[in-house]
């Protein structure tokens, strides 16, 4: 599902036979996701759209249209835990109380907590959230480690879906981003932008409100312990093969 050079590249590109003129970018919570929207939007005649349901889900939907692009974004798990933690989305007030040491091993029993972010569906408020569930299990994953791997497998398994696929690094589109419109508008055969790249500047996403007061912070890196945690729980040849090391 992931080819042999992404782990030096970053990026790949493969269409399904249709031209697309519109995309939709998934991934995890904290992994840039916004940011490339914003950057395909405002670079490339591609119309964004929500047609594939909650961007930070399992593939859950019923078909997708052969001129939609599927953009999969992925992010390093040191960083990605630790803003998970800064802004823990969906997570109930006893989750967001935890210190970062147990809060990433704590059982990802997310909740549906503001309606606007589920179509505004006020009646399924308090409810737990299905779509950050195992799909098969029905349970919640057993910590957030976990939670990363289930969703980079449904990630990265839109190779096999018959769609436009581009799997991108974040990394990679936060530090090469002109290069990285131009190839991915090469690769689906779109016109390349005929105006100097407009970047992304602005704060994305919008602000995190805890439900709680005096929420512990975020450490400034991650300590030893946890890392060691961390390895052992990720399938490190998954994050291998996706270009991530964390020696």
């Amino acid at each position: 599902m992931i080819p042999d050079n992404f782990a030096a590249t970053g990026l790949h590109v493969a269409g399904n036979g249709t031209r697309p003129t519109r995309f939709q970018v998934l991934g995890e919570r904290s992994s840039g996701t916004n940011y490339v929207k914003r950057l395909l939007g405002r670079n490339t005649a591609l119309t964004p759209t929500e047609a594939l349901g909650w961007k930070h889900a399992h593939p859950h939907a019923t078909a997708i249209p052969a001129d939609l692009a599927v953009i999969c974004v992925t992010r390093h798990a040191v960083p990605w835990a630790l803003s998970m933690h800064a802004k823990p989305w969906h997570c109930p007030p006893a989750m967001q109380a935890l210190a970062f040491s147990d809060f990433i091993r704590a059982p990802w029993e997310t909740v549906v907590d503001r309606a606007r972010y589920f179509g505004g569906a006020v009646d399924l408020l308090g409810q737990p959230l299905q779509l950050d569930r195992d799909p098969v299990s029905g349970l919640p994953y057993p910590d957030l480690a976990a939670l990363r791997t289930a969703k980079l497998r449904g990630l990265t398994s839109y190779a096999n879906r018959g769609c436009t696929f581009v799997l991108l690094r974040m990394e990679q589109a936060v530090t090469q981003p002109a290069a990285v419109l131009a190839a991915i508008c090469t690769g689906l055969d779109l016109p390349a932008p005929n105006t100097p790249l407009r970047p992304v500047v602005k704060r994305l996403g919008s602000k995190f409100l805890p439900a709680v007061p005096d929420r512990p912070q975020p450490p400034k890196q991650m300590q030893t312990a946890d890392l060691d945690w961390l390895r052992d729980r990720l399938d490190m040849g998954l994050e291998a093969r996706l270009g991530y090391s964390y020696d």
